[in-house]
């Protein structure tokens, strides 16, 4: 199991290691993205909740031609985009570093509007299966939010998502 912090740790080196865009062109592709959200019921107070889930981008930026990114991927930069005023005008509560007793070091994850409870990763990634095998479409997942966001080739990997 990877902590919190070990994964911090990765990404800064790798951050490090791209000295200008113009190193490492073609690699850091700056997009358009519309954030993707679920919707259901806190397990803590049984109020409505939404929680992020990923960003959505032009199909051709994804390998799995999917056009998902799964939040995971893209935490830390939604948390420096999305503020907390834009996110609870959609009925979403803060995107910040929480603690699980599923995930050591705990990850960046929405908490409930109303109770601030977690909304935990793997239910999120549990919804976006039914919300898929339901016949749901990406485009249903559009909060109407858009970031600009820089994509980089971790972020288009060819790991399959829940949407692919």
């Amino acid at each position: 199991m990877i902590s919190f912090e070990d994964r911090l740790r990765s990404r800064r080196e790798a951050a490090a290691q791209v000295a200008s865009p113009s190193d490492h062109a073609g690699d850091g592709l700056v997009a358009r993205a519309r954030v993707a959200a679920v919707t259901d019921t806190c397990w803590c107070c049984r109020q409505k909740v939404r929680a992020i889930v990923g960003v959505l981008v032009d199909a051709e930026h994804t390998a799995d031609r999917s056009g998902f990114i799964p939040l995971e991927q893209i935490d830390e930069a939604l948390l420096r985009l999305l503020d907390r005023t834009t996110l609870a005008r959609r009925g979403i509560g803060e995107l910040r570093h929480r603690d699980s007793p599923g995930v050591e070091g705990g990850y960046i994850a929405n908490g409930c509007i109303e109770c601030d409870a977690l909304i935990g990763r793997f239910h999120l990634e549990d919804l976006l299966t039914e919300h898929r095998n339901a016949g749901g479409s990406s485009g249903q997942l559009d909060i109407g939010i858009a970031v600009q966001l820089e994509l980089h080739s971790d972020m288009q990997r060819s790991e399959r998502s829940a949407l692919a």
